[in-house]
């Protein structure tokens, strides 16, 4: 006895008179047909995918190295050396030669005045030590002025000095017997100090005193004229030493300062636009078996 096979009956209702042929059709419609690899629907499909690139946040700048400082000892300032200390010690001892030398020029004249005696007693006046004390600032003067100078500077300033024990020593002499001297007799007072024959050979022996030692000075400023020259050349090497080694340290800080290089990454290139990705079905046995039937 063979089984029955259960019915089903469609319970929906077609629309506008549909009969059951037609749903068959609508239902064979509704199912979805696998679109062949050629097709053009899987390109219309495909290509409306497009490809989006995502841009890569740009790298951060690398952070800029610390500053460093180098110190390098700077040599000493070049300083000329001067002649003027040395200048004011023989100054002074020329003063000293030059009083001494006055006293015997004084003697010699009380000798040949008055052949009989000499007075000595003029050391101990005032009127004596007032040529002896505008030569010793004639010659710091001029002393102060030529510095290292040469001989035809203690030359020429000779005449300088001699001029200062001239009319100096006239004053300082008026000036120390101001009190002795009526008011109406300045005039003969000042005539016969300054044309006295002491006060000429003052002038005259302490120009060639003057004169004589501004040798000595010259010739000490010529060898310190030569040293400053040699100092100068030592310095100015020096200089250089330390400029050289100043560069040389700050190009060894800098390269230490600086950091290694990064080596960039390449970034994979994004699939372009108008290359649709393959995704045609390929159709299996059985379904190609059922289109054969």
């Amino acid at each position: 006895m063979a089984a029955k096979r259960p019915v089903t009956q469609a319970s929906e209702v077609q629309p506008n008179g549909t009969g059951p042929g037609d749903g068959a059709e609508a239902a064979a419609a509704a199912e979805p047909t696998l679109a062949a690899p050629g097709s053009s629907g899987a390109a219309s499909a495909t290509s409306e995918v497009e490809p989006v690139a995502v841009a890569s946040a740009p790298a951060a700048p690398p952070a800029a190295p610390a500053q460093q400082v180098v110190y390098v000892q700077a040599p000493k300032p070049f300083v000329k050396k001067g002649n003027r200390g040395f200048g004011i010690l023989i100054a002074l001892l020329s003063t000293v030669i030059f009083a001494a030398v006055y006293a015997i020029g004084l003697v010699i004249g009380e000798l040949i005045s008055h052949a009989s005696s000499v007075d000595f007693s003029f050391i101990t006046t005032l009127d004596f030590y007032a040529p002896v004390l505008m030569f010793a600032v004639g010659f710091v003067v001029l002393v102060l002025i030529v510095n290292r100078a040469g001989w035809a500077a203690h030359v020429i300033g000779s005449i300088f000095v001699g001029l200062v024990v001239f009319f100096g020593g006239t004053g300082v002499i008026l000036l120390l017997n101001i009190n002795t001297i009526p008011s109406n007799e300045v005039g003969q007072a000042f005539s016969s100090v300054l044309f006295s024959s002491t006060l000429i050979l003052a002038a005259l022996l302490g120009r060639e005193v003057a004169l004589w030692m501004g040798f000595a000075i010259a010739s000490r400023g010529r060898k310190v004229k030569a040293r400053n020259v040699d100092a100068k050349v030592l310095y100015d090497q020096e200089i250089a030493a330390k400029r050289a080694e100043y560069e040389q340290a700050n190009a060894a800080a800098a390269a230490s300062a600086t950091p290694a290089a990064v080596e960039p990454v390449a970034a994979e290139p994004a699939p372009a636009a108008d290359e649709p990705a393959a995704e045609a079905a390929v159709p299996s046995d059985g379904s190609a078996s059922s289109d054969a039937s």
